[in-house]
């Protein structure tokens, strides 16, 4: 059977892993399998995977040894390509929503020192850079001329004119996969797929997986 035209794969990790694999026991994914299942008959040459490493949390502090376990699982996938941005901690003041009564003392305190204040301070996460870096690579690859289509899961519409410049000025093909299936998607491309859960059950990766110098890297605890 000819293939149906090169193609490449853009992936945002983050909204790949919120949209559609958080909560699932579908975490282990095998990337180069799962696209090969998305692009039956396409010459997939190259999987980007955009992501950021996170730091452990109070309520969850092995959450950075998963993400490793399964990003040097990645790296045993000779079309796969790591990019890293950074995730950032902080800690702001924020406004909060004004109760009608607190739960420390029952709205009897007038001057009570927790809800008398207007604000709060919180712990704040946010990735930053997976859209940037997606959005540079597709532009890059789309004038470098490395692929026929590009497949783009992601929801984010700030990554719009990054797809557009590669459909408009380039004349590439763009299709689009919402990580979480809505009907109408903030991404629009040329096409789109679903992203489907057997399609997910069946591109897992082994456990252990074995890397090029023969350590066992093994699935996460709880992730199957």
């Amino acid at each position: 059977m000819s293939s149906k035209g090169r193609a490449r794969v853009y992936i945002d990790g983050f909204n790949l892993y919120y949209g559609a694999l958080k909560g699932t026991k579908e975490k282990w994914l095998d990337l180069s399998c799962w696209s090969a299942m998305l692009l039956p008959g396409y010459t997939v040459d190259r999987i980007v995977y955009c992501t950021a490493r996170v730091s452990p949390r109070p309520h969850d502090p092995d959450t950075h040894v998963r993400q490793d376990a399964y990003i040097r699982a990645l790296a045993t996938l000779a079309n796969v390509h790591v990019i890293e941005g950074k995730f950032n901690v902080s800690k702001p003041w924020m406004h909060r929503v004004p109760g009608a009564k607190c739960d420390c003392c029952g709205g009897l305190v007038a001057a009570c020192a927790c809800c008398s204040n207007d604000s709060v301070q919180v712990v704040k996460t946010e990735e930053k850079g997976s859209d940037v870096n997606l959005a540079v690579q597709l532009v890059s690859d789309g004038f470098q001329d490395l692929f026929d289509t590009a497949f783009v899961v992601s929801d984010d519409s700030d990554i719009q004119p990054a797809v557009d410049v590669v459909r408009g000025q380039l004349g590439k093909r763009v299709v689009v996969a919402d990580p979480r299936n809505r009907p109408h998607p903030s991404l629009v491309g040329d096409d789109r797929r679903k992203i489907r859960r057997p399609a997910l059950e069946q591109s897992q990766f082994a456990s252990p997986v074995i890397d090029a110098v023969g350590r066992e890297i093994a699935r996460p605890a709880g992730w199957g």
